[in-house]
């Protein structure tokens, strides 16, 4: 069978080339095991709810060609039904709605997604609407392609049934709204069945009747909305259509929204990307490695696709005045990645570290985010803050590493925080790789003014170290990403500047004895063939679970710990001991790598420090 399903045309919005891709299989960086996009942001739990809420209906199951009749003689024989994943076909074009329900002769679709809405939000811009001003709320940039979805699926359902009224929804986890049950995650359970990854409901019936009583899901109608885009999805959709009928790709202009792309892999033989750019993907440097790629572009009046469009793909091709401004342009970030071939450190660095204070407390945390709220009082993708690595540099050149991680079952953010307090105090300079962290201070320092368990000391804390004003000199915290962005270029960090790029380049340059040390300690230091260091992140070993010898376990940056915190108290792994130690022993592992790597930065930082340069002196190239 040939046909339009709504995951093709998904794809296709995104870029129409892309379909071809898809349906000829092929290798996309997309292609990951199903059961960890399942955990990735708890949208098999939304599912699930999302089905509990219809007590009458049923699933359609089995693969395209067997739901299919299942779906149709279910509709045809009842005045009144509800159904779970019926599969609608009609003129080569297929989906599979999520909830449908019929009575009579009106049909109502609704399309459960696990990204969270506003209605307070949703409320204000209709009343805007209403009175001639603002944008509608679901053409935002962020919601347009979510209402796409659900306009193609109205399309097809319509054509389908012909005769019948259909009205179209949105089911999503409402952020306006709090959960009022202490144990709901725990009643959604991944268990394997058949081979198969499903979602189990474990609560009681008086937890279910609760759950339908009052949830923070919210179901909007989006009709109005529909009416405005149908034409498009009518015309796309035949294109679409078309193209998978006759084996046609659609070609799409190259330019830098292929930075992106899913079908860049490299050294692949079957590269879609390569497909569409030719010897136009061969230059190193490319273009595409240009930092803040899409604001030069903009900045230059999108020069920078048209150099793509006339063949030129070298980075070397980009001419100096797409970077350059009055004023510092990204910290002239770009401009030096065009024109400086050394590393340096400017002189303004020793300013902005002057007020620091010993002890050093270099802190990294991890937080973990899902549409269903893990505990009572949460609202929908509210973080837990489950973890914080802190390496203590002190002036004489001690250094200590302390480390807090949640494994059990219970919101930790009070916690976590205590036991950060107990071990950084009032004393010394606190550093960190981003504002993430102040952030999520703040986030705990504003849900502790609103709890039963109020804590007027731990408060106090809190408010001392959050910065407030980046500018007041009394701050405890300083923010390293800042001193990279604003006074420190490598040519290997390219345009960037994330901690993961910063540290295998340092590690080029660095003969710093106390650096070396602290890598071989934690055996998380070796030497290439081509006698470079390696990253030390390349080096976090994959873990086998012991009692599976099968269960292979990751954590390699951020995404990783995220899943691996789901899993360890959500996932199939939640009652295997020897699994949960394995996810904590790497979660430990890739955090710890993360304040280890500041310091190392620091210490290189302070190698340089000395041999600083003005910033007019590199202006001069």
């Amino acid at each position: 069978m040939k046909y339009l399903s709504k995951s093709d045309f998904k794809v296709a919005q995104s870029c129409a080339t892309k379909l071809y891709y898809k349906k000829n299989k092929y290798p996309s960086t997309n292609d990951e095991n199903d059961y960890l996009k399942l955990l990735a942001d708890g949208g098999f739990m939304i599912g699930k709810l999302a089905q509990l809420l219809y007590p009458d209906g049923y699933e359609i199951e089995g693969s395209v060609t067997e739901s299919i009749p299942l779906t149709e003689q279910a509709i045809a024989s009842n005045e009144n039904i509800i159904l779970f994943e019926p599969a609608i076909f009609v003129d080569n074009q297929l989906v599979r709605v999520d909830i449908l329900i019929k009575k009579g002769n009106d049909i109502e679709i609704i399309e459960v997604k696990s990204k969270s809405y506003n209605s307070d939000d949703l409320a204000i811009s209709k009343a805007s609407n209403r009175q001639g001003k603002g944008k509608n709320y679901w053409l935002d940039v962020d919601f347009k392609p979510y209402l796409e979805d659900i306009a193609y699926q109205k399309k097809v359902v319509q054509e389908k049934f012909s005769d019948s009224s259909v009205k179209a929804y949105l089911m999503m986890p409402d952020k306006s709204k709090v959960n009022k049950h202490e144990d709901l995650i725990s009643w959604f359970v991944l268990n394997k069945r058949g081979g198969q990854t499903i979602v189990d409901f474990t609560g009681t019936e008086d937890d279910l009747i609760a759950l339908r009583q009052d949830n923070f899901m919210g179901l909007e109608c989006v009709d109005t909305e529909i009416q405005i885009i149908e034409n498009d999805i009518n015309n796309v959709s035949q294109l679409f259509k078309d193209s998978i009928l006759n084996d046609q790709k659609i070609n799409t202009p190259i330019s830098i929204k292929c930075k992106s792309c899913e079908y860049k892999i490299a050294d692949d033989p079957q590269s879609g990307f390569v497909e569409c750019w030719g010897n136009l993907a061969d230059p190193i440097p490319h273009i595409l490695e240009l930092g803040q790629l899409g604001n030069v572009n903009n900045h230059s009046k999108g020069k920078i696709n048209d150099l793509i469009s006339s063949g030129k793909t070298a980075l070397s091709d980009v001419p100096l005045d797409c970077v350059l401004k009055v004023k510092p342009y990204y910290n002239d970030r770009p401009f030096y990645q065009l024109k400086v071939n050394h590393e340096f450190l400017l002189n303004e660095f020793n300013d902005a570290i002057s007020k620091i204070q010993y002890p050093l407390h270099f802190i990294d945390f991890e937080t973990c985010t899902m549409a269903v709220p893990f505990h009572k009082g949460m609202k929908p993708f509210q973080n837990v803050i489950f973890q914080w690595s802190c390496h203590t540099l002190y002036q004489d050149g001690r250094i200590e590493h302390s480390e807090w991680l949640n494994v059990s079952d219970y919101y930790p953010n009070f916690k976590f925080a205590k036991s950060l307090k107990k071990q950084i105090g009032n004393k010394g300079t606190v550093l960190t790789w981003s504002q993430y962290e102040n952030t999520q201070l703040r986030a705990i320092k504003n849900t502790l003014e609103e709890s039963e368990d109020f804590d007027d000391e731990l408060l106090q804390w809190l408010e001392n170290i959050i910065v407030v004003d980046k500018k007041d000199e009394s701050n405890r915290i300083l923010d390293m990403h800042d001193l990279a962005k604003f006074f420190y270029f490598h040519p290997l960090m390219g345009g960037r500047t994330s901690i993961k790029v910063v540290l295998p380049a340092i590690l080029q340059e660095t003969n710093n004895i106390n650096s070396l040390t602290l890598l071989k300690k934690e055996n998380l230091f070796e030497i290439s063939g081509h006698g470079k260091i390696i990253d030390p992140y390349k080096l976090l070993e994959e873990r086998i679970v012991e009692d599976t010898k099968s269960q292979v376990i990751k954590v390699k940056n951020g995404g990783d710990a995220m899943v691996a915190y789901r899993e360890m108290l959500y996932g199939l792994s939640r009652n295997n001991l020897d699994a949960k130690k394995t996810y904590s022993d790497a979660l430990k592992k890739y955090c710890k790598l993360d304040t280890l790597a500041m310091v190392i930065i620091w210490f290189h930082w302070q190698d340089l420090k000395s041999q600083t340069i003005d910033r007019s002196t590199l202006l001069k190239y």
